[in-house]
């Protein structure tokens, strides 16, 4: 006799990722989050048995594979590697929404900031660079400043910039150092009641090797996995990642 709770706990199907606020395209195949544990186990008695067992080390990795291998976002992934440009020149962007923390820089849809930017509320109220928000003008990233009387952790905002253009662009490999930069994973499933399930990495780094191939009669999806970094500004016990069910007004553009 069938014993379900709630058939919209059964997850059927994939969902979307989102990289420091930016869709990162299309998924292929499985996504597996794990989360692995290392007990330590003291045994006593005769005949011995377990007395004392306690987690002495985890850790917690996001295996996945992107369709779209796109160049940009293997970089923002991947930030050993050195873009590479040619033929500059500028554009801007007007009313980017984004979204504002405190601990995550938020990515914004171009990278390379030109000089000044605007950014206000949602409601059009002028927000003060180094008072309200930071603006790293390199990577294209926006965050939060923690005391800002105007803006609160997790707000939106808009964002217009100017921001370089180039003919050809892409990235070299080989030479490079070792980087601390990190980026928050975002990963929503829909539910059949409409709900979504939320899984989120505060500070996501790839490990492993890069591998992209060619293949004559398929495509070739990029193998791509993240071990998360512990963040020791969030509660015990939640340092990795936290699992939610949120409605639809939580997911990025109100869900799909």
């Amino acid at each position: 006799m069938a014993n379900v709770r709630n058939s919209n706990d059964i997850v059927l199907g994939s969902g979307r990722m989102f990289v420091d606020g930016e869709d990162v395209g299309q998924l292929k195949d499985d996504l597996t989050f794990e989360h692995g544990k290392e007990m330590y186990e003291l045994k006593a008695g005769f005949p011995a048995t377990v007395v004392l067992s306690a987690l002495v080390s985890e850790e917690l990795t996001l295996s996945f594979n992107l369709l779209e291998t796109n160049l940009d976002m293997v970089c923002r992934l991947m930030p050993e590697y050195d873009p590479v440009t040619e033929n500059a020149g500028t554009a801007t962007v007007a009313d980017e929404l984004v979204t504002l923390f405190d601990s995550v820089h938020t990515m914004l849809g171009k990278g390379r900031v030109e000089g000044d930017a605007t950014v206000t509320t949602v409601d059009g109220t002028a927000l003060t660079e180094g008072v309200d928000y930071y603006l790293d003008r390199l990577n294209g990233t926006i965050y939060r400043v923690p005391d800002s009387a105007k803006i609160a952790d997790g707000d939106d905002v808009k964002a217009s910039y100017t921001y370089k253009t180039y003919e050809s662009k892409g990235f070299g490999v080989g030479g490079g150092t070792s980087t601390d930069k990190t980026f928050r994973v975002d990963f929503y499933h829909k539910r059949r009641d409409g709900k979504y399930r939320h899984v989120r990495i505060w500070k996501g780094k790839v490990k492993g090797n890069f591998s992209m191939a060619f293949k004559e009669a398929s495509e070739s999806p990029l193998a791509v996995e993240v071990t998360a970094i512990a963040d020791s500004t969030k509660p015990a016990g939640r340092q990795l990642m936290t699992v939610m069910d949120v409605p639809a007004e939580a997911v990025p553009g109100g869900g799909w």
